[in-house]
């Protein structure tokens, strides 16, 4: 089965922290040049701005060696020239902080918080424009804010775990049902069948029950194998059926669709079914597949149904003929067809508007 619904196109994030790091390089260096910096040099915030800017890019990877790494080169630049204080390199300076906050393990995370605080933080203070206690001050809101961060991230990240647990719960179990619903028709369908070649070999048997040829015998045998293999299907899947008192009845098929199109449009949903090809007879079990793939389809809107037959295929195309609201159920209608397709190998493509299905029917 092959299913190939439409995305839309996301942004890669690591081509974006790339665009954003060559980004903050050009603007800090357009800021240095044009001497916007506290300490009024040039030359030495030019060729520290790209080594602070410019891991940036690698920050999802490596985010604590791209934090260590620009914590250490940061209290190394204000000890020695003095905070610049260029806006690009502020920034890039903060993204890779907030990388280690929700990227880094807790090991690694606290031991970067105590480089900050034991090496960084003395190294910075002895800066020529720099006091202990502005230093102090800073580390102590850039730690708070991590630590604010990491939860935060954190929280949500847990919140979108268990979410996504629950959906593959949900999804778990309505397989299962899917399954056991299509079992029980495929149970009614085939027994209905084996039920009527049973009765025909009775009634033939009983009407030569005057003779003692061949055919008593073959008849006899006929109607005793077709007990017997319906005996053991009811025993192997009469568990899946929810109301084993329910009447044996023989399943809806290709002959059905006109009256399934006339039940929508008395609820007004104007659906229009197109036979193409040939029509021929096909095994119940596909018949009742195409039945129940393009009631699913059918979201209850306006919509064009086409039936195309192959040589060897079947084709279903379901297609809205103008925009329906979608409904919860969507996503449980898509997961029904997914399985019905799956059972007989066949090929599913979907989009906003449409379903489309091709079955082998040999």
């Amino acid at each position: 089965m092959h299913s190939r619904p439409l995305h839309l196109p996301r942004l890669d994030p690591l081509r974006l922290d790339l665009v954003v790091a060559i980004l903050l390089t050009v603007a800090a260096e357009a800021q240095i040049l044009a001497g916007g910096t506290a300490t009024g040099l040039v030359l030495a915030p030019a060729l520290v701005a790209p080594a602070i800017t410019l891991p940036v890019a690698v920050r999802r990877p490596y985010p604590v060696a791209v934090a260590v790494w620009m914590v250490v080169l940061s209290a190394a630049q204000i000890a020695i020239w003095g905070d610049p204080q260029v806006v690009g390199v502020t920034v890039a300076y903060l993204c890779g902080l907030y990388g280690l906050a929700v990227w880094a393990d807790t090991r690694s995370f606290v031991l970067v918080v105590l480089l900050m605080i034991f090496v960084a933080l003395p190294v910075a203070s002895t800066g020529p424009d720099t006091n202990f206690a502005n230093a102090a001050l800073f580390a102590t809101v850039e730690i708070v804010a991590m630590v604010i961060a990491r939860r935060v991230v954190w929280r949500q990240e847990e919140r979108a775990r268990l979410a996504q647990r629950e959906r593959d719960v949900l999804a778990r179990e309505a397989v299962v049902e899917e399954r056991a619903r299509i079992a029980r028709e495929l149970h009614d369908a085939i027994a209905h069948n084996v039920s009527m070649v049973v009765m025909q070999a009775g009634a033939e048997r009983r009407a030569l029950e005057k003779g003692n040829g061949s055919p008593h015998d073959v008849l006899e045998t006929i109607e005793r194998l077709g007990r017997t293999a319906l005996t053991e299907m009811r025993r192997l899947v009469g568990m899946l059926r929810s109301a084993p008192e329910d009447p044996l009845a023989p399943q809806p098929g290709l002959a059905d669709l006109t009256k399934l199109a006339e039940r929508l449009n008395d609820d007004g949903a104007a659906v229009e079914v197109h036979v193409e090809g040939d029509p021929r007879a096909l095994p119940v079990g596909i018949e009742l597949a195409v039945y129940r793939i393009i009631a699913e389809a059918l979201a209850g809107g306006p919509a064009q149904v086409h039936v195309r037959y192959g040589r060897d295929t079947i084709e279903l195309e379901v297609v809205a003929t103008r925009p329906v609201t979608v409904d919860v159920d969507r996503g449980a209608r898509l997961l029904a067809i997914r399985e019905r397709v799956a059972l007989y190998n066949g090929r599913l493509d979907h989009d906003s508007v449409g379903v489309r299905v091709v079955l082998p029917v040999r």
